[in-house]
């Protein structure tokens, strides 16, 4: 029997986490998925993150380290900074250009602005205490602060606990 390539193996994986989804919001177990399900999440994207950063730093320095000549290490460093700089700019040019040109938020007249304003800064505190009582629920929360989201994030951590 032939298997499933592997781009199909994802997409039956994510319509099936969506059916899934669907299910448990119809049955009313939105509170079990969120504290017993997207921890595992959560820990699969930290990770996803804190690997970022090493697996870029060593890709560069094996890069430079393969290169035979040294003389065209500062050749490729200023293109690759002129090209950093130049898709920088054309990035924000074309933000800039697209925001000045649909102007988000132009169909909102000035009382209901005032009145979004008013509402939402009375609420900040109110918030602020809710992320934090958020933040210590969850019956896998402990298992969610073990796998770190920054590597150098959890190199300072190290630094200040060890102290």
């Amino acid at each position: 029997m032939k298997e499933l390539a592997l781009h199909w193996k994802i997409l039956i994986g994510m319509i099936l986490g969506l059916l899934f989804g669907y299910v448990m919001k119809a049955m009313g177990l939105q509170d079990a998925v969120v504290d017993w399900i997207k921890p595992f999440g959560t820990i699969f994207i930290n990770m996803l993150k804190m690997i970022a950063v090493p697996l870029v730093a060593v890709s560069l320095i094996v890069g430079l380290a393969d290169l035979k000549d040294i003389s065209k290490l500062s050749k490729l460093g200023g293109r690759t900074i002129l090209f950093y700089l130049f898709t920088t700019a054309c990035a924000v040019s074309l933000g800039l250009l697209l925001a000045n040109f649909i102007k988000p938020g132009r169909f909102i007249n000035e009382v209901s602005r005032e009145r979004l304003l008013a509402g939402f800064a009375g609420q900040a505190d109110e918030k602020i205490k809710l992320a934090e009582a958020t933040k210590n629920q969850g019956p896998l929360q402990p298992i969610v602060d073990l796998v770190p989201d920054n590597f150098f994030g959890a190199l300072t951590d190290m630094a200040v606990y060890c102290k």
